[in-house]
């Protein structure tokens, strides 16, 4: 598994307030919002909160199950190896939405506490693949694509009232780029409780090419454009496959920051 992140803060912010991290098979995409400097906090902060939930969720379980040690050396710091747990898939998807659970009541509680946060939130998507699993959780309107055999399927479901309407057929797909309300988001991290939690699983195959990115890509280029981008350079390395994109994305205008994350399988 070979991946690239990368995140640009646009042709017209002051200030990036996308968040990414990838490292081993953990990756994430927080693209934040609030007041001032509130979005950078939250989305930071939300993978913050996220990855030492996570790791001590893990961590309490260590006694109760049997970790696969087998496959490398394992370490209790998961941000610095591979994490191969040996737990059910049941209980991995319940242990990556009870952190990010408690991620949202710690970033809400800091947007309680301290007024020049009030209001902040977060979108969160996160991929982690263990055993030859992708779990997927995603809060907002980051995404998740799957590249395979020539085909480009979006994975996850934008929280977006706009997106509701075209999922129901009252609008278009093109009228989704110019819709007065396209930013109006239905769930985020940061609120009392989280609108809407996705959680889902799929299998990667040897040769798929999984792109997860902000709204600031997407919201650029159509998804026949992105696809184009992946099957020109799909033999090429995963930090080639999204430069290009944030290329053309910027080169659409880059009216929002851009992140990306591309994980050849």
């Amino acid at each position: 598994m070979e991946y690239f992140g990368i995140s640009d803060i646009g042709k017209i912010r002051t200030i990036n307030e996308d968040c990414y991290y990838a490292d081993g098979n953990l990756f994430i995409i927080a693209d934040g919002m609030g007041g001032h400097n509130a979005g950078e906090i939250a989305s930071s902060k939300a993978i913050e909160f996220f990855l030492n939930s996570f790791r001590q969720i893990v961590n309490s379980k260590f006694n109760e199950k049997t970790i696969d040690t087998k496959k490398q050396n394992l370490t209790r710091n998961y941000a610095e190896e591979k994490l191969l747990i040996d737990f059910s898939e049941d209980e991995i998807q319940k242990s990556l939405k009870k952190a990010l659970k408690i991620a949202n009541k710690k970033l809400y509680k800091l947007s309680l506490e301290n007024e020049e946060y009030s209001g902040m939130g977060t979108t969160f998507t996160s991929l982690f693949v263990n055993n030859n699993i992708g779990y997927v959780i995603h809060v907002g309107d980051s995404r998740l694509y799957l590249s395979r055999e020539n085909e480009l399927n979006l994975l996850t479901e934008d929280h977006t009232l706009v997106f509701q309407l075209y999922k129901n057929g009252i609008i278009s797909y093109e009228e989704t780029f110019s819709h007065p309300q396209r930013n109006y988001l239905t769930s985020v991290i940061g609120e009392n409780e989280i609108p809407a939690l996705e959680s889902l699983k799929f299998y990667p195959k040897d040769k798929d090419i999984i792109l997860l990115c902000s709204d600031g890509l997407n919201s650029m280029l159509e998804d026949f454009a992105i696809k184009k981008i992946i099957d020109k350079n799909k033999n090429y390395s995963s930090e080639k496959i999204a430069n290009s994109l944030l290329s053309e994305a910027l080169k659409n205008g880059g009216y929002d920051n851009i992140t990306i994350i591309i994980i050849k399988i």
